[in-house]
């Protein structure tokens, strides 16, 4: 028994700090996941599926009558297929944006403003307050999309998903 709480008498500090330098890495590991933002394969992901060419492309087959004779189409049947194939496609480019640390939130929206992602500044500080995270708007470097609405781009400067 004397031996027990010699051990424990020498090796207390040891046990301390060891619990402590555990506690610590649980904080870091536990935060580390607000501080990178993976908003970017997700975005990416979002742009891939929003550009998704249609698949139904005609197919060339030779059919032929009973006699051997190709068989003729009717041309004003093709002009209808064809216009009924225009699809528009709208291209979702991504803009780079970089807020410096220190940035107020009406400095955030300025510079998204600057960059031609949002129109009114005071919407998007009003919308950010009506989602509470006027405290969480980062500084960094974030890919938006041009066609990102007010709350997704808030969404993505806090690291919301």
């Amino acid at each position: 028994m004397e031996k027990i709480k010699d051990i424990l008498h020498d090796f207390s500090d040891v046990f301390i700090a060891l619990f402590i330098g555990l506690l610590m890495m649980g904080v870091v590991a536990w935060n580390l996941g607000n501080w990178f933002d993976s908003d970017s394969r997700v975005i990416a992901m979002d742009i891939e599926s929003q550009l998704e060419e249609p698949s139904n492309e005609k197919g060339e087959t030779n059919e032929e009558n009973s006699d051997g004779s190709p068989v003729e189409e009717d041309s004003s049947l093709e002009e209808d297929e064809e216009e009924e194939e225009v699809i528009e496609v709208t291209v979702v480019s991504t803009k780079k944006i970089t807020i410096p640390s220190g940035t107020t939130g009406s400095g955030v929206a300025k510079i998204l403003q600057e960059n031609g992602l949002i129109e009114d500044t005071n919407d998007f500080i009003k919308t950010a307050e009506d989602l509470g995270l006027t405290a969480r708007l980062k500084s960094g470097t974030f890919d938006i999309p041009s066609n990102a609405t007010t709350t997704k781009i808030i969404n993505i400067i806090t690291g919301n998903r």
